[in-house]
């Protein structure tokens, strides 16, 4: 696709935007030996310097980490919104569509004006010096042009993978946001949890605040090593708050919180369940209670009530509850677990599907002792699966677990099941969907046909 030098549109819908960006490599289906060179900022940096630099029109707070990356970015983009600063938010991956990516809360996705961005883009990509930019690169740059363009004050950034080398690595930021680490790519990021929070740990800036979400000891010895290599303030959740109290439903978390140093607890409600998700929203609280003392309570009220993430312990039902959650490695299942359970006590179904490079025997020995029935899916074709082996994963702990490839006839399978089981109050017990964000997107996709 292109634009003519008339300056007319050729790509003519957010669709077809999105589906040009992809045309590019996009590492998120996979990496190969002979890829992993591709992840460096000089490209990316030669990229937005043709198009004038917009990271550096606006403030900016970046994010990175393993769990809670995405919620804790969100919740503090929603809470700077409702304080009325105009806020823009990167997000990665996507769960239904890619416009989930790049967003001002509150506000629909301005289609002219991404497909304006992108076209320009178009028109000048096979005329620059920047040979085979990524897609996710690609991604970046079109955030922060929609942001400058949207005059956005500040914009929250979260990683794509790791931090050091990643695209959004570009920013001079205000803060650097790190939730916790655990282990993942390491085909990229290295084999141990030290490597990984080392490349994490890479978008700490000279003199830029810190703020820690809780960590291992050993992750925390990283932070620390890089914060004062780069004389770098440093704040860890655990050592400033002396109180966190959850309680969540189906409809969300109210949590109450004291940060050292001040005499009464604040107590606040989340849209979204989840102790974890208290833990992400304390650590997004003390991150602008220290960077913004000007912020009240009612836009932090605010800002905890308007954020709602797709795929992240989303309810799907209320008579037939069908739970969607992306979560992906062990430390993220036994998180989600903690909720889960204290929701549902009574046995249900789970449909899980991993993409290849994930620790499925790990996922499947934590997850079996809850479930009544246990079915292995395809996590779609974006990336490669293998549910046969996946399956024999969950057979080895629980020999009557099925595979059904299709995920339409896995939900099918999951809703007849669960149709002739009723446990309190005529409701059906719960289908949990995991393992995967694909997994949750194909799940989610067919809930929203029906």
């Amino acid at each position: 696709m292109d634009r003519t030098e008339t300056g007319k549109n050729i790509i003519t819908t957010v669709e077809d935007a999105f589906r040009y960006i992809d045309s590019f490599t996009n590492l998120e289906r996979g990496i190969t030996p002979e890829k992993k060179r591709i992840y460096r900022l000089d490209r990316m940096n030669d990229l937005l310097a043709i198009f004038n630099n917009p990271q550096n029109s606006f403030k900016s707070i970046h994010v990175a980490g393993t769990k809670g990356k995405g919620s804790t970015a969100a919740i503090i983009a929603n809470i700077l919104t409702a304080s009325g600063e105009k806020t823009g938010l990167f997000m990665s991956p996507h769960v239904s569509s890619p416009t989930e990516r790049i967003s001002i809360p509150g506000k629909t996705i301005d289609e002219k004006l991404i497909l304006d961005i992108v076209n320009r883009i178009a028109l000048k990509i096979g005329k620059i010096p920047v040979k085979n930019p990524t897609t996710f690169e690609l991604l970046v740059l079109s955030a922060f042009l929609y942001f400058k363009e949207s005059s956005c004050e500040y914009a929250v950034i979260e990683t794509g993978i790791g931090g050091r080398l990643d695209a959004t690595n570009v920013i001079c930021p205000d803060a650097c946001i790190l939730t916790p680490v655990d282990i993942e790519h390491t085909e990229i990021l290295g084999s141990t949890i030290e490597k990984i929070a080392a490349e994490k740990a890479g978008i700490i800036k000279e003199g830029v605040p810190v703020f820690c979400g809780f960590q291992p000891d050993s992750v925390k010895n990283v932070f620390k090593t890089f914060s004062t290599a780069k004389g770098a303030p440093i704040w860890f959740l655990d050592k400033e708050i002396t109180k966190l109290n959850t309680d969540t439903d189906l409809h969300g978390t109210i949590f109450s919180i004291l940060l050292k140093g001040e005499y009464s607890e604040a107590e606040f409600r989340l849209s979204m369940p989840g102790k974890f998700q208290a833990e992400n929203a304390a650590l997004a609280y003390l991150s602008l209670k220290k960077l913004f003392p000007r912020i009240n309570s009612e836009s932090f009220t605010k800002g905890f009530k308007n954020t709602f993430l797709p795929g992240r312990f989303e309810v799907a039902g209320s008579r037939n509850p069908i739970i969607l959650d992306g979560a992906h490695t062990p430390l993220s299942i036994k998180r989600l677990l903690e909720t889960f359970v204290k929701i549902f006590p009574e046995k249900g179904v789970l449909i899980f599907g991993s993409v290849k490079d994930k620790n499925h025997r790990e996922m499947a020995k934590l997850l079996y002792p809850h479930f009544r029935n246990i079915i292995v899916s395809t996590p779609g074709t974006f990336k490669e699966s293998d549910p046969e082996e996946v399956h024999s994963a969950f057979t080895k702990h629980f020999p009557k677990s099925e595979l059904i490839t299709d995920p339409a006839k896995a939900l099918s399978r999951a809703l007849l099941l669960t149709g002739s089981m009723k446990i309190r109050g005529g409701i059906s017990p719960p289908i949990l969907v995991t393992g995967s964000f694909y997994m949750v997107a194909e799940i989610r996709s067919l809930l929203n046909r029906e």
